[in-house]
């Protein structure tokens, strides 16, 4: 009796739960614990049967590990994203810069897909990183792990639009030629010869003491870069006081 009284307890809750997680309809022998609901850590939408909607915006097994802070994934992803230099130009977790898209939104739009492609097809003055399938899924990985709440601050959301004073800019009429640069302006430059400038202050050391630039730095670098570094290849490039003022504000707030 005890026996039957438990095989349908057993039978009772698979049919409640299923009743709430709709997943386990068709992912039953995937579901490990079904005390969990399948959306903390595939999101899409465990409360209906219908395919499509279900999942919409769905996070497959392999990127699954966000949620798990020292699993291997999870870590790799995490310096890939500190490797790569994001917070230069966006808000990933709780810090960043405002010069590009707020990750921790954007995350919550994009499907796995579109966020691939979007690094694979770069905007205007976003490096073209040419990471393969296996950095690829770690990098994912440590971008969703940021999306989670209390490891994320959302900002306002930053919007570029193809901006007709840009060629009035000095960055964009002398340094333009060499650099690109990511600005509140907007995107500045058109060639990858030199370094990408964007968020300059926040993750390029300076090549005395290993800090970030700052605006005298700067100063001392436009006037001669060899002052800083005795093998520096930039060329001194010739500004007024009033055009040297205007790239470093264009560069460092």
């Amino acid at each position: 009796m005890a026996v039957r009284i438990l095989i349908i307890f057993i039978l009772s809750y698979n049919i409640l739960y299923a009743a709430d997680n709709k997943c386990i309809l068709c992912h039953e022998n995937v579901c490990k614990n079904k005390s969990d609901n399948c959306i903390m850590c595939h999101r899409g939408n465990s409360s209906t049967s219908r395919k499509d909607i279900a999942h919409y915006k769905l996070i497959k097994g392999k990127y699954a590990l966000f949620t798990d802070k020292n699993s291997i994934k999870t870590q790799q992803g995490i310096k890939i994203i500190e490797n790569a230099a994001c917070i230069r130009c966006h808000n990933i977790g709780k810090s960043g810069a405002a010069l590009a898209s707020d990750l921790n939104s954007a995350v919550k739009r994009l499907s796995t897909n579109e966020i691939i492609k979007a690094i694979k097809e770069p905007v205007i003055n976003m490096p073209l990183f040419q990471f393969n399938d296996k950095y690829m899924e770690s990098l994912i990985t440590g971008i969703y792990y940021y999306t989670i709440p209390e490891n994320s601050k959302s900002i306002t959301q930053i919007v570029h639009f193809q901006n007709n004073e840009a060629g009035n800019n000095i960055f964009q009429k002398k340094c333009g030629t060499c650099h690109k640069a990511l600005t509140n302006t907007g995107a500045l430059g058109t060639s990858e010869d030199a370094p990408n400038l964007s968020g300059l202050a926040k993750i390029y050391p300076d090549y005395l003491n290993r800090n970030h630039w700052n605006k005298t730095l700067l100063d001392k670098w436009l006037t001669n870069p060899r002052s800083l570094k005795k093998n520096a290849v930039m060329p001194i490039i010739e500004l007024t006081d009033k055009e040297k003022t205007a790239v470093i504000d264009t560069l460092i707030e």
